[in-house]
């Protein structure tokens, strides 16, 4: 017979919770719901194997699926037909984009991290709740020697929160588009925070997407570095000069090299979310006098001689990467680079339909993708 445990997040904490089921390793599936947001988190012997959001309606995508499209590792047609796959066979997503050879299981097991903190960086700001544990057998294909357990989890999110209080009025809204205007070298020097190596990489990472076109949404994404610290480095990077906001993603230029930011709403305190009249109306006459364009009332369908044409120009490109890692004994830190030392023309650079490629660096290799818009 199953054992569970419920409860009020006001009553009985949710650090209260991780304790226990950390200090008894238990194993079962915790399920977390406020009034906008349901979560789920699942247990092994006291240890965290995931955490994500739960679908609450039929049809709802998958939110690993829809992390894997966002950071460039899964296209939109393989999560469709993953999620059809799923349904026919009774398998977890996670095996059926690895047993396809769509993902590699350890670029996976890296998404799924940065999913599961990112979704306990956000239930543990929550303060009204319910809760649910229910202890049963979970299925995973995680290493148990990987898994972190509940309670370093937990000092990790504490740790994140008490930076967040510092952060909160400092960090850009996720629609900003940043251009770089120094180098990385010239942040590191000047960066007064503990340079870890995995921090520096992190850093030359979300640095390397910057480009004048890419939100600092899509940028967290693609650098596949967790909100957090995704939202700790644009606000390091922006105070150290070495970039400036230049304009909203689907908005008019800023018009300026610095400016204040707005903060994300999901993230806002009730202090900061006051604006002083005068710059509310502002706002809104800007507001005004921009008209988003409508949005297609089709979507668009790319012919099967245009996806050949785009396989083909990536192919390309992707050798070009591997022959001037051999020139250059490196990855190259952008795109541009090839050109530079005339690996490819400029022109290559771009999909077939003048769309330019974008590209991700990681520890193994360089992700390419096309800009969504």
């Amino acid at each position: 017979m199953s054992v569970g445990l419920s409860g009020n997040l006001q009553d009985f904490g949710l650090a209260d919770v991780f304790q226990l089921i950390g200090q008894q390793r238990k194993t079962g599936v915790l399920e977390l719901r406020s009034k906008k947001s349901r979560m789920q988190l699942v247990f092994d012997h006291g240890a965290v194997v995931s955490a994500c959001p739960a679908g609450g309606r039929e049809g709802d995508a998958d939110p690993l699926a829809e992390m894997l499209v966002r950071c460039g590792l899964l296209t939109r047609e393989r999560s469709l037909a993953a999620a059809d796959a799923c349904q026919t066979s009774a398998q977890p997503l996670a095996r059926v984009v690895v047993d396809r050879g769509w993902i590699a299981a350890r670029e996976l097991a890296k998404v799924q991290d940065v999913l599961t903190r990112d979704t306990i960086f956000e239930v543990l700001r929550w303060d009204k709740g319910t809760f649910d544990f229910l202890a049963r057998t979970v299925e995973h294909e995680r290493d148990p020697a990987s898994l972190l357990g509940a309670e370093q989890i937990l000092m990790d999110g504490l740790r994140m929160l008490d930076e967040w209080r510092e952060l909160v009025g400092r960090v850009p809204s996720e629609n900003t588009v940043f251009q770089r205007f120094g180098t990385f070298e010239s942040f590191v020097s000047k960066s007064s925070e503990e340079a870890t190596p995995a921090r520096i990489e992190a850093a030359r990472r979300v640095f390397g997407l910057i480009d004048g076109r890419l939100s600092v949404r899509r940028v967290i994404d693609l650098a596949l570095v967790g909100n957090f610290e995704g939202m700790r480095l644009f606000t390091a990077l922006h105070e150290s000069g070495e970039i400036q906001a230049v304009r909203v993603a689907g908005g008019a230029s800023l018009g300026m090299h610095g400016g204040g930011f707005s903060v994300l709403p999901a993230l806002r305190s009730s202090a900061s979310a006051i604006l002083p009249l005068g710059l509310l109306a502002l706002a809104v006459m800007l507001a005004a006098q921009y008209r988003a364009p409508s949005p297609p009332a089709h979507p668009i369908e790319r012919s099967s001689l245009e996806a050949v044409r785009e396989g083909h120009a990536t192919r390309r490109l992707s050798a070009a990467i591997d022959t001037y890692r051999l020139l250059a004994g490196r990855f190259p830190d952008e795109l541009e680079a090839l050109a530079s030392r005339g690996v490819v023309d400029l022109n290559a650079l771009a999909a077939p339909e003048g769309r330019p490629y974008y590209s991700a660096l990681r520890a193994d290799g360089v992700i390419l993708l096309a800009p969504e818009h």
